[in-house]
């Protein structure tokens, strides 16, 4: 009986080892869905957890009544110094059901993913959400940077799904870094940023860029800057609903690109359709520079198309020949888009937005009046050559650090373009006065613009929509509307 006693005893005790060498899963750092199209339209979505540690276990995914569980697997690591963390991922339900990360708590309760509808009948809109820690109070939650404040708030009114339109990491994008050179010099020098960044007009590319992941560089992308400045104030939105990621010229390879391709991307390996996981090259490589290719997104009776503008010149006409092939995939998207609903464009670069005119600028580039420089027009040339078989009724942008609205007269003449920049990012000035008007190629644009930060909640039913936007404290200081699909909405001070 002792000899049994012992043995059982041994057998507990190696049985309690084995359990402790098994692979734990740390709780995560970030849990959210994205969601991308297919060639078709057709949604997929994938659950993302971003837990410590490179090269750390992957959690799994279980039914929240009980079932089978789903391992994740991990993305791969574009550099572990920098990124120590594992992003995990595996394929998410499109019909509504929610998924919970086997094992993992928030606050004693499980941690629920967000379900995926069918048909969306209400979003938020953010965009230019990061933090200059120099010119906002050292990035401070506060008046100066209310990002997580406008998020939580967001996250409290129940969206069906979120649209972020890019430039998620300022604090850890400078415009400067130095390069230390094999001799131990070091060279300051601007990162390259597609014309943007530089004095004047510089919108050219001979050849390999400087930029942060240079080689020798002393402010390589990495995770903390990205923790800081996009997934800690964004934590109750991530996992209020599903995700729609457009990147901005802050995820440039030359800036914070290998983390947005690990991180935010909707290119991933387990979806074939969706192009696969995508990487930064060398900054020193013959061809340096990586596109997202456009994808349709469809959601029941409403169609998002996604453009990755980041490398599109403001000013100039950089990477021309590449937009001018994006924009007739675009046209290819929307020939086969269904006809029961309309389209909309989420690009961070506005097709048109105004700014004030740059000392540099060339004439061409500003508007007729001299007053208002009028960007993208990379853009606009590939929109003009470029007609698409389907109109796209509106065009969801950031990039502009304010609230703005062009819309064209007559209407219909052109989309009505939205610019959401000023969820986050150090604000532009605005223009004086509710309305104004600006001659915009053959016709009149129509424009209003706000600097207030905030945040645009739309409902969309049968075709039309209202737009709300909402600054701190829940005040709506903004209003849109469109009473049916060909017309141009108009945005006005709420009364």
């Amino acid at each position: 009986m002792l000899k049994l006693r012992r043995a059982a005893s041994s057998l507990g005790a190696a049985l309690v080892a084995a359990a402790l060498t098994l692979p734990a899963c740390a709780d995560p750092l970030a849990a959210f869905v994205t969601l991308g199209g297919a060639d078709g339209g057709e949604p997929f979505a994938l659950a993302r957890v971003i837990v410590p540690g490179a090269g750390a276990h992957c959690p799994a995914l279980a039914p929240i009544g009980g079932g089978a569980e789903q391992p994740m697997t991990s993305r791969r690591n574009p550099d572990p110094t920098h990124f120590d963390v594992t992003v995990c991922e595996a394929v998410y339900p499109t019909d509504g059901t929610r998924l919970k990360v086997s094992g993992l708590k928030v606050g004693g309760a499980d941690l629920q993913l967000p379900g995926v509808q069918a048909e969306v009948s209400r979003m938020v809109i953010f965009g230019d959400t990061g933090c200059h820690p120099k010119y906002q109070d050292r990035c401070r939650a506060g008046k100066h940077w209310p990002f997580g404040e406008l998020a939580r708030a967001a996250a409290e009114s129940g969206p069906q799904l979120v649209v972020h339109v890019g430039d998620y990491n300022y604090r850890g994008t400078p415009g400067k870094i130095d390069i230390r050179h094999p001799d131990g010099a070091l060279h300051r020098g601007r990162v390259y940023d597609a014309g943007d960044n530089a004095p004047g007009v510089t919108c050219t590319l001979s050849g390999p860029y400087t930029g942060q992941n240079s080689a020798g560089s002393t402010s390589p992308d990495a995770w903390k800057p990205w923790q800081e400045d996009f997934f800690e104030p964004a934590r109750s939105l991530l996992h209020a609903a599903p995700w729609v990621f457009a990147r901005g010229n802050h995820e440039l390879c030359s800036r914070a690109g290998p983390g947005y391709f690990y991180l935010l991307d909707p290119g991933s390996d387990l979806v074939p359709a969706s192009g696969g996981q995508l990487a930064c090259t060398s900054a020193a490589a013959a061809e340096p520079l990586v596109f997202r290719e456009p994808f349709r997104l469809d959601l029941g009776n409403l169609s998002l198309v996604v453009l990755d503008s980041a490398n599109a010149c403001d000013q100039g006409d950089l990477h021309q020949a590449h937009f001018d092939a994006q924009f007739r995939k675009i046209r290819r998207l929307m020939q086969d888009a269904p006809a029961t609903g309309p389209a909309w464009l989420l690009t961070h670069r506005p097709i048109w937005g105004l700014t004030e005119p740059d000392d540099g600028a060339p004439g061409q580039t500003r508007d007729a009046t001299g007053h208002y420089e009028v960007i993208d027009r990379t853009l606009q040339t590939a929109y003009a050559r470029a007609p698409w078989p389907k109109p796209i009724e509106l065009v969801l942008s950031g990039h502009v650090h304010r609230f703005q609205s062009v819309a064209s007269e007559p209407p219909g003449a052109l989309p009505l373009q939205l610019i959401i920049g000023n969820s986050g990012t150090e604000l532009s000035r605005s223009y004086d006065g509710a309305t104004f008007l600006v001659p915009l190629g053959e016709t009149t644009a129509v424009c209003f613009g706000l600097s207030e930060f905030g945040y645009m909640d739309i409902a969309f039913q049968g075709g039309a929509w209202t737009g709300r936007l909402f600054e701190r404290a829940g005040k709506v200081s903004v209003r849109c509307a469109t009473e049916a699909p060909a017309k141009t909405a108009v945005c006005a001070f709420a009364e």
